[in-house]
């Protein structure tokens, strides 16, 4: 386990991320909920989105968490984060309610990331009482956004997960 840095806050998007790349959602660690398989976190999180058939198995075999989050783009999307979204190339959109239940879905995916790979949990438990922040500038829901305010619910669910792993 690599040390703490000496601010006891590690910045698993940015500054960290070679030494605690194991923190994001992005990080290979296959996890199963409700008797299906999930190569990470960010597929089964991008496909609750959705609870058509043919847009859960798209994001399912995505290559890679990065292509899952893109499929999952919003119909509002614009611009290139637009391409390749599953909901405008079909003419869908997504569930209605997912703004009031995306942070309990992340949460049950981290759960079920930490309690079913128990290295992974090691890892998370050897971090401590650090602060767990996911730095992107791009983000300020999940991360700390471009001002570097945002909610940092990314490094919030984690910790509610260490804690829990503690207990």
């Amino acid at each position: 386990m690599p040390p703490i840095p000496p601010d006891n806050r590690i910045l698993f998007f940015g500054r960290d991320r070679q030494e605690f790349g194991f923190l994001s959602h992005f990080y290979p660690s296959a996890l199963e909920i409700d008797g299906e398989k999930w190569p990470t976190v960010e597929h089964f999180y991008q496909a609750q989105k959705s609870p058509l058939y043919g847009y859960r198995q798209a994001i399912r075999d995505a290559e890679t968490p990065g292509m899952a989050k893109r499929l999952a783009k919003s119909p509002g999307a614009t611009g290139r984060a637009a391409r390749g979204s599953w909901f405008i190339a079909h003419g869908k959109s997504p569930r209605e309610d997912w703004d009031a239940v995306k942070l309990d879905i992340m949460r049950r995916a981290d759960w079920a990331k930490y309690s079913q790979n128990p290295d992974l949990a090691v890892s998370l438990l050897a971090t401590g009482d650090a602060e767990l922040i996911e730095d992107s500038p791009s983000d300020s829901f999940w991360g700390t956004g471009r001002d570097g305010n945002g909610a940092n619910w990314a490094g919030r669910v984690l910790t509610e997960v260490r804690d829990r792993l503690k207990g």
